[in-house]
């Protein structure tokens, strides 16, 4: 780039220096000037850096000198100017930080600058945005004066050290082509305090440099500098928990031994997320991999990636070292874009809808894994899955779901002893946070999902073999505009398309396309929006024992086609399989399906009829269930804090009291008979469902309840458990 381009910065209180406040990295010194007040870098035409000399010494983490934070890396950079021009004063900076890419480091109160040996005073500055096609961009810079006579070489020392952001250190070069040519000689020595190879140091930048021993060597003549230094690596006390693991597994070949190497490359969550590390903890932390999350290069995850693969090559197939270890593959890798796929692995569902956890959850189910019967590594593998789990499902509004999900998690977090680790809990808790009106959908309270079951149905006389039927099952539920956004929002036919005689196939006299499953739809009426149908369709009955298993084939299976219950943007986001039988609202349909069923009788003359037995209240069951599901919601969020200050607990109490005003009810009937040319010929019907208190309630109000009572005050439930 062109060097008489000029960057924008503008002041910062000089006081600043002495705070720790973060800063990007220190750098090569660089020409500056003032304009109006504002802090111009610009080229020199006269100074040249005919030499410079820099060393970056990380011995202080290997043994750290006493009363020194044990991470900081000392920094000693010794620069040679030589006026090639007129007398002059010339204002020289150190940049401290990167504009758009802060919280590279911590630097130290002890920052020194001497000129022939002499201290002089540096200011802090801080420089604003600049506008686009600048050269280089520095939002804070340590500002001093240096005078020059003509043809005078002036040394320059300046002294500091920086706390790196994790793994990542940063030494700003490029601000050494804003001088007069290029650095006419550039020696740089890293002491890393240990052997300076792979694994310990995981990327240096740039080229050009060689190791020796303990040491990162760059000798460069003449450079133009187009690249920082940026050096990444692991922390010394992972480094030298994780080196002997390596070794022993490159020794022994074993499985086992490789599965313990590369299982301390991952987080304590296995498929979760890298912790991240504050900036005031630098590359301290309670989690050894913290350090990950400050890495800037896929060095690391293409490391765990070899690893990973590795390790699985010597582990015997099938077994539940190898499974955890694919799904620790998979959570990181078989999604993997940019590098934050690697770091957060499941745990995407943080900012978008995900199922990778389910996925995993059934990739291990049909792996082999057994849920009663756990090997250690899955035993310490599935409280994090599951978490993740309930995760996605929250964040996919399938809060009843989650809830099933967080309690398994839980019991497995207790049966590993890590329920209340800080790691856990910080999962936990994102988990609850996704609880709010904005996340979740409200389920339905006070609505009657006490189905009005419609049975339509046709005689076809022309088929081969008959007389045969076609039927529809419909079940009509009521629900408010208000709810339209929660279930799927397809338009169905309240009304059969039976103007003609179906086609026949001529070489099996059956109906064309003929299914013996049954096809199950749902939607909201077309000719009324707040009427959403469940609809069963019987292509072809013949005879009693070929309906009542049809019939029973398509309520048992009734779930994968009712379970599309929310979308985003474009892609729909699958209800949670595993648990949304026991723990949805939304498995209302299916639960009536299945409970109809039953009831569900064919005559070759009079087609289909239901019979229900009022002493025996179809919703009797559903409310047991509904009950026990919710006394569980209660048990588990009912007392805690937050619930009481949203009067969540009172919400809950008032659905347990629906729940026992809904028992005692049958669905009404109605059965409406078409002619051969699809209009109708009789409508029947049969039972009305019964009253309680002259209100038609939620058969699954409990179970609503949870949501809905949620939903009542989760904004403020949000305030406690965001993360």
């Amino acid at each position: 780039m062109a060097k008489n381009k000029f960057i924008l910065s503008a002041l910062i209180i000089a006081a600043f220096l002495c705070t720790g406040l973060p800063a990007a990295a220190m750098a090569d010194s660089g020409p500056v000037y003032f304009s109006a007040g504002v802090l111009v870098p610009t080229t020199s035409n006269d100074i040249r850096m005919t030499r410079e000399v820099l060393t970056i010494d990380y011995t202080n983490q290997i043994t750290p000198i006493p009363d020194h934070q044990s991470d900081y890396v000392n920094v000693r950079a010794r620069f040679w100017f030589r006026n090639e021009g007129k007398a002059v004063t010339q204002k020289m900076g150190f940049p401290l930080g990167r504009e758009e890419l802060s919280g590279f480091g911590m630097f130290g109160p002890e920052f020194t600058v001497t000129v022939d040996g002499t201290a002089i005073i540096a200011h802090m500055l801080e420089g604003q945005k600049v506008t686009a096609g600048s050269e280089l961009t520095y939002d804070m810079w340590s500002a001093y004066e240096v005078s020059f006579a003509t043809g005078q070489t002036r040394v320059v020392d300046v002294t500091y050290r920086i706390l790196p952001r994790a793994g990542y250190f940063l030494y700003v070069l490029q601000t050494g082509r804003l001088w007069k040519g290029p650095i006419g000689d550039l020696t740089i020595d890293v002491n890393f305090g240990r052997p300076a190879a792979f694994p310990d140091l995981l990327s240096v930048q740039p080229a050009g440099y060689h190791t020796q021993g303990n040491h990162i060597l760059w000798h460069l003549t003449n450079y133009e500098p187009l690249q920082d230094i940026e050096i990444e690596s692991m922390s010394p006390v992972f480094c030298r928990s994780v080196r002997p693991l390596k070794e022993t597994a490159e020794r022994t070949g074993s499985g086992a031994d490789w599965y313990r190497y590369a299982m301390a490359l991952l987080p304590d969550s296995v498929v979760g997320r890298y912790a991240a590390v504050s900036e005031s903890e630098g590359a301290v932390s309670s989690t050894p991999q913290a350090f990950v999350r400050g890495l800037q290069t896929s060095a690391y995850a293409d490391y765990v990636q070899r690893t990973l693969i590795t390790a699985l090559n010597h582990c015997t197939h099938g077994s539940a070292e190898a499974r955890v270890l694919r799904a620790a593959y998979d959570a990181r890798f078989s999604y993997y874009r940019v590098t934050g796929d690697f770091l957060n692995g499941v745990d995407r569902w943080r900012t978008s809808p995900s199922i990778r956890a389910h996925d995993l959850y059934r990739e291990l189910l049909d792996a082999g894994m057994s849920v009663t019967k756990l090997s250690p590594e899955e035993a310490r593998l599935l409280p994090w899955l599951t978490v993740n789990m309930a995760g996605e499902s929250m964040s996919g509004g399938y809060s009843l779901s989650a809830i099933h999900e967080l309690d398994q998690s839980q019991a497995y977090a207790k049966q590993e002893g890590i329920q209340e680790s800080d790691a856990y809990q910080e999962v936990l808790e994102a988990v609850l946070g996704f609880i709010s009106s904005w996340n979740n959908p409200r389920l339905l309270v006070g609505v009657s999902i006490v189905p009005h079951v419609e049975i339509q149905q046709q005689k076809i006389d022309t088929i081969v073999g008959g007389p045969a039927w076609r039927v529809r099952i419909i079940l009509h539920q009521t629900l408010p505009s208000s709810e339209a956004q929660i279930v799927k929002g397809f338009t169905v036919s309240s009304q059969p398309d039976w103007k003609t005689m179906p086609a026949i196939d001529n070489k099996t006299g059956l109906v064309q396309y003929y299914s013996n499953n049954g096809l199950i739809e749902s939607g909201f009426s077309d000719t009324n929006p707040d009427d959403y149908l469940s609809i069963m369709t019987l292509v072809e009955v013949r005879n009693a024992e070929e309906c009542q298993k049809i019939v029973t084939t398509a309520a048992d299976t009734s779930a994968t086609n009712l379970m599309f219950t929310k979308a985003y943007s474009g892609m729909e986001f699958d209800y949670p399989g595993d648990a949304m039988i026991d723990s949805s609202m939304q498995s209302s349909s299916c639960t009536w399906l299945q409970a109809i069923a039953p009831k569900i009788s064919f005559d070759a003359g009079r087609g289909v009829t239901v019979t229900l037995d009022s002493s025996v209240p179809m919703a009797n069951a559903l409310c047991d269930k509904a009950e026990a599901e919710l006394k569980k919601i209660v048990a588990s969020y009912g007392t805690l804090p937050w619930s009481m200050d949203s009067e969540i607990d009172k919400t809950l109490q008032h659905n347990l009291d629906l729940v026992e005003q809904t028992r005692g009810k049958n669905p009404s009937v109605t059965m409406v008979t078409y002619t051969a040319d699809g209009t109708v010929a009789k409508t029947v019907p049969t039972e009305r469902a019964v009253e309680t208190r002259g209100t038609l309630w939620v058969v699954l109000a409990g179970i609503a309840g949870l949501v809905a009572g949620l939903v009542l005050g989760m904004l403020l439930t949000s305030r406690h458990f965001l993360t």
